[in-house]
């Protein structure tokens, strides 16, 4: 006779309770059926850019409110710049936008047009994705082994952004690229390589239990795919019924079974015996489409013994006092899915992984009011119709989370302000017909960000002034109507990249090869390290994330945990972000050689003229003859020590970096 364990005990007392309470869950306003509002009237007295400002003025008239007045074309320049550059606009840019004839709306398009067009608009917008997607180029955990080919899933998202793939085949690439028909090697590489959004998880390599730690790399990848494409988390149904939302066990365990039937290739290995110094295991790394390996029939990736032992050495190890090897690297092999056995994931009571009830048919999902998956075959995992399921233009979800998410990152808040979360214990939005509005016209133009983006920049929601009104304050202190632009801090890597940029060291173009190696240690002395120094000339995406080992600056500057899906970040105001910029090393060198550059500008001899080269270079505007005025007595009044080579220097380097210091640099406005 079959015994009963503790966790069964406790599934099953949990379980009587939670079904009882389930009966009583409202199904979330966002699984209701995606239809067109109503456009607000037009109205006389204002003049809007885009019909997303119906909505939102709207909702300010209920107040007795009104948008502020126009922004000015510096300030729309440097805004426009930042948000789809993270870079500051040059005074080339400046001048050319202040001396287009057009009237604003057009010279501003036009701006926002040439942004779009920049390869320099897929490295700043695909961080925002990377922190969605917990990317990383390590395991984390105990055994912190690297990820050494997770640079190509980043790579993938940048170019994918720069091409403006549309977001629904976007989705299904990342879900079931390998199982996608494409039209050549390149197309089908590409497809391939974005399948590594669910090889990214962290892990832990050391645990003894094989089945435990297959279910918990299954619930990331469960956890990652549905926050990430649909708000939902689904992954909190592992032990049990979903406390709030209609998310069933069942349902969870129903999805669970199309990952067990998909094989992960990471390149790491659990609990490896690979020798001392191996961490990646080139057996567990997925054949992709190059210029010197073909595929198989179908284009099915096939998994190979693709290195010897010493190329794999040469890529993953740190010999004792020498540097990483780095650029040996087969570009044929990425991390990524795959399909495997075809089965179905038993339920595991109390979250389980050793105490197995029935077993639901992988993908046969039933949650309230969203539309049935399409049944896998006997043969297949079920992956590629749950990408189709996800990715199809009526599901209620997908559209809606997407264009929040976009929102979110203009203005600073999302019209649901939990990015991703859309279920019960979500916030309900700020302006449910907006919200549809945009997730529409998303649909309807194709799945392309680049023109949601352009239709959200073009609207006077976004191209008015950040002043404070006084009434409007008391009204809405909170700013929720968006009767003003709300001004936001920028983020780690714009402040670097500007950092860089300012100083003239920032390059174009991406680092070539791994990036990252292991330190020769195994278990828990195992440590990945970064062959790219925080100083580095390259942007700040291609510096390696590695997890548990964030550079200082990262983590003083808000940088999301990598272990974690992170839709909006944290935005913290503490003394140690004061203290690095007054002295940390990174930004007194930049600081230095931004002052350098401007004292070696012959045709800059005269003070004042240096003062304004600086206000326009970091505040991206014209100095006020006050701010000179007081610029010029701080050099003034700096008396450096006698002994420093070059006081001149040292006097503009101080000015220098107490404008770096500022809140106007610091911030979007």
């Amino acid at each position: 006779m079959k015994t009963l364990t503790i966790a069964t005990l406790v599934g099953l007392a949990g379980l009587s309770t939670i079904t009882a309470a389930a009966e009583k869950i409202i199904t979330p306003w966002s699984y209701q059926p995606l239809k067109r509002p109503v456009v607000p009237a037009a109205t006389a007295a204002v003049s809007v850019g885009d019909d997303l400002d119906r909505f939102v003025l709207a909702g300010l008239q209920q107040q007795s409110l009104g948008f502020n007045p126009r922004a000015s074309r510096q300030t729309l320049l440097r805004r426009a710049t930042l948000d789809l550059h993270g870079l500051l606009p040059t005074e080339r840019e400046m001048d050319d936008f202040s001396r287009d004839p057009s009237n604003d709306e057009e010279a501003f398009a036009t701006v926002v047009d040439r942004l779009l067009r920049s390869p320099r608009f897929g490295e700043r917008w695909a961080r925002h994705w990377l922190d969605v997607v917990r990317y990383a180029d390590s395991v984390g955990r105990l055994w912190n082994a690297p990820f050494t080919h997770a640079f190509q899933y980043r790579d993938y998202v940048i170019d994918s952004l720069n091409a403006d793939k549309p977001y629904d085949r976007f989705i299904m690439e990342q879900l079931a690229g390998d199982l996608l028909p494409a039209q050549d090697d390149a197309a089908r590489r590409q497809a391939f390589l974005g399948t590594g959004m669910l090889a990214l998880g962290c892990m832990d390599l050391t645990s003894g239990m094989q089945e435990a730690f297959i279910m918990d790399r299954i619930d990331d990848q469960i956890d990652v795919t549905s926050r990430a494409f649909l708000g939902l988390t689904v992954a909190c149904a592992r032990c049990h019924d979903h406390k709030t939302d209609p998310i069933k066990q069942s349902d969870y365990y129903a999805m669970a079974g199309v990952f067990y039937s998909s094989d992960t290739w990471s390149g790491t290995a659990h609990k490896a015996d690979l020798g001392p110094n191996l961490y990646v295991d080139p057996d567990r790394l997925m054949l992709v489409p190059s210029s010197s390996r073909s595929t198989t029939a179908a284009g099915a990736p096939k998994v190979i013994n693709a290195m010897d032992d010493n190329a794999a050495n040469q890529m993953t190890m740190v010999p004792s006092g020498k540097r990483p090897v780095n650029h040996v690297y087969d570009p044929a092999l990425a991390m990524g899915i795959t399909d495997g056995k075809p089965v179905n994931c038993p339920i595991r009571v109390a979250g389980d992984a050793y105490d197995e009830g029935p077993a639901p048919r992988r993908g046969e999902m039933e949650i309230p009011l969203l539309p049935p998956l399409p049944k896998a075959g006997p043969r297949e995992s079920g992956r590629l119709q749950l990408a189709q399921w996800i990715a199809t233009p009526t599901h209620p979800l997908t559209a809606r989370v997407m264009v929040n998410r976009l929102w979110a990152h203009l203005f600073g808040q999302g019209i649901v302000k939990t990015v991703d979360d859309f279920g019960i214990t979500g916030e309900k939005p700020s302006n449910p017909q907006l919200l549809d509005h945009l997730a529409v016209r998303f649909v309807e133009g194709k799945w392309s960000i680049k023109t949601m983006l352009r239709h959200m920049m073009l609207s006077t929601t976004y191209t008015q002034s950040g002043g404070v009104q006084p009434a409007a304050t008391d009204a809405d202190p909170g700013n929720e109507l968006r009767w003003r632009m709300q001004p936001r801090r920028i983020e780690m890597e714009v402040l670097r990249d500007t950092l860089l940029q300012l100083s003239g060291k920032l390059t174009e173009g991406r680092p070539s090869g791994i990036q990252v190696a292991g330190n020769g240690g195994k278990g828990n002395t195992a440590r990945t390290q970064s062959l790219l120094p925080i100083n580095a000339p390259c942007r700040t995406i291609y510096l390696p994330v590695l997890r548990d080992l964030l550079p200082p600056m990262f983590e003083t500057w808000d940088f999301p945990n990598p272990s974690q899906i992170k839709g909006a970040r944290d935005l913290t105001t503490v003394p140690s972000q004061a203290l690095f910029l007054m002295n940390n090393d990174f930004i007194v060198d930049c600081a230095e050689e931004i002052a350098w550059n401007l004292l070696e500008e012959k045709e800059l001899s005269q003070d004042d003229a240096r003062v304004a080269a600086l206000w326009r270079r970091i505040y991206s505007r014209e100095p006020a003859a006050d701010e000179t005025t007081a610029a010029l007595q701080m050099l003034r009044d700096l008396e450096p020590s006698s002994e420093l080579k070059d006081p001149d220097l040292y006097r503009w380097r101080a000015l220098v970096q107490a404008l770096l210091a500022s809140a106007e640099f610091r911030y979007v406005l």
